[in-house]
């Protein structure tokens, strides 16, 4: 294979039912240059491996599988995937997401080659719902938000435009390598994937504070929103821990970046809140009186939650009260990712 100029990084685990679209929208790619698909499959054991390795004996000149003895996760499966890519530039699609337009990769590589204080790039998307077969296309203009041109760590993390709950989604996304390598190796700990949750957002911010950031207005991609997945977990108390792993993570980036009190505020709320809900769910004392010990006021209802953890009766009944009306809420809510 010649030299690649973009990698396109795709991680997989289980995905037999999207994998297969996921590699042909890569390999469909119209460009001027040579690219290489780097696949990292983490021991799937629904046949996704096995269509992996199809694809690559069809399309040795392209397409490269990392691969492992044993299941390592999400985090260090992405990892020695990004360090496998060899391309200037990465793109990023994941095993259960595709690329609608064939011109994905030419219209944002070619955006990066003209423009070398630019470091990222990224573009609006389709949602489709797997569970209803439903499709929004278009989804930033659908949810009224348009991330800003060269935003800011504290762009981040006030959440302008949703920067911080998914309006840059991964598979949108193309950047500088050189530029991901410098943030990861500048802060394993924020970087690392052991300390949080979530490795999408802080790099993206971090890029942005060294380069410039563009964002193309046309959906180049599409999104599958499965039934669960990590920011949208089945279960509840995986959900609220989810989100205190994301309040944790922005509470970091105050710090590192000395960002204003009230960005501070907003997110040290964020994680008392959660926190809270937590420890009611879990019935954690422990958990509450840390969340009472930093300041935090309880709202009416909180109380009622709280007092309620007294009595394993009373705890356990308004839990599956509270259950069963997020389970209302959760079927009628408009679409969110």
């Amino acid at each position: 294979m010649s030299e690649p100029l973009v990698s396109i990084s795709m991680i997989a685990y289980n995905q037999r039912a999207y994998i297969v679209e996921a590699m042909e929208c890569a390999l469909q790619q119209e460009t001027e240059y040579p690219f290489e698909l780097v696949i990292g499959d983490d021991c799937s054991a629904d046949g996704t491996d096995e269509m992996v390795e199809d694809y690559q004996k069809r399309h040795p000149n392209i397409i490269r599988v990392i691969r492992s003895e044993r299941n390592v996760g999400v985090t260090a499966n992405e990892a020695r995937n990004l360090a496998a890519c060899r391309g200037k530039y990465v793109a990023f699609c994941d095993g259960d997401d595709f690329w609608h337009r064939r011109d994905k990769l030419q219209l944002q590589v070619a955006y990066l080659e003209a423009h070398p204080d630019c470091g990222l790039v990224c573009s609006d998307r389709n949602v489709h719902y797997v569970a209803s077969g439903k499709t929004i296309r278009d989804f930033n203009v659908y949810r009224k938000r348009r991330p800003p041109e060269n935003p800011t760590v504290a762009d981040f993390a006030r959440g302008v435009a949703g920067l911080d709950c998914g309006a840059i989604p991964a598979c949108t996304v193309v950047l500088r390598k050189d530029l991901l390598d410098r943030v990861i190796a500048a802060d394993p700990y924020l970087h690392g994937g052991k300390a949080f949750m979530m490795n999408d957002t802080q790099r993206w911010a971090e890029i942005a504070h060294l380069a410039k950031m563009h964002y193309f207005e046309e959906s180049l991609a599409t999104q599958n929103a499965p039934p669960q997945s990590v920011s949208r977990p089945p279960d509840w108390r995986r959900s609220v821990r989810f989100l205190i792993s994301v309040a944790e993570m922005f509470l970091y980036l105050c710090e590192k970046y000395a960002l204003p009190p009230e960005i501070r505020a907003r997110h040290e709320r964020n994680w008392c809140r959660y926190s809270f809900e937590l420890a009611f769910l879990e019935r954690d004392f422990a958990l509450a009186g840390r969340v009472l010990g930093r300041g935090y006021q309880f709202s009416p209802k909180e109380w009622v939650k709280y007092c309620s953890m007294r009595n394993a009766l009373t705890h356990g009944s308004l839990r599956r009260v509270l259950w069963f009306r997020q389970r209302l809420v959760s079927r009628f809510a408009p679409p969110n990712v």
